[in-house]
């Protein structure tokens, strides 16, 4: 029987059996899923479009960003060597930030490392 020719009525008026009803119960959760399953691989596919293109336009200001800095430390070290007259002196005065802040970080997270290891 089809679920149209039952007209609302008593509870005990559907002639259709509890197999019937739950055939028909399995087959409408099915067509359901498939449907959800549907909606949700467009709505990712679509997010997941969105979230690549927040990514490239992330990496690629990063990138620009890498650039510039690389750029303004190589024209400080040019800057300082002309008012030094001695590119390797101005090479190191320009690195020495960097690797005294590395050494720091080194020395931090070397004794962080240790205070968290097992004793014994």
């Amino acid at each position: 029987m089809n679920e149209q020719t039952i007209q609302k009525g008593q509870p005990g008026d559907d002639p259709r059996t509890t197999a019937v009803l739950i055939l028909v119960a399995i087959r409408e959760a099915s067509a359901h899923l498939g449907k959800l399953l549907r909606l949700a691989r467009t709505e990712v596919r679509g997010n997941l479009r969105m979230l690549a293109l927040l990514v490239l336009q992330f990496g690629g200001a990063l990138l620009l960003v890498l650039a510039s800095l690389v750029l303004s430390l190589l024209a400080l070290r040019d800057a300082l060597a002309a008012l030094i007259g001695n590119d390797a002196l101005a090479a190191v005065i320009v690195a020495m930030p960097f690797v005294t802040a590395t050494a720091i970080l080194t020395f931090l997270g070397l004794k962080w490392m240790s205070l968290r290891a097992p004793v014994g």
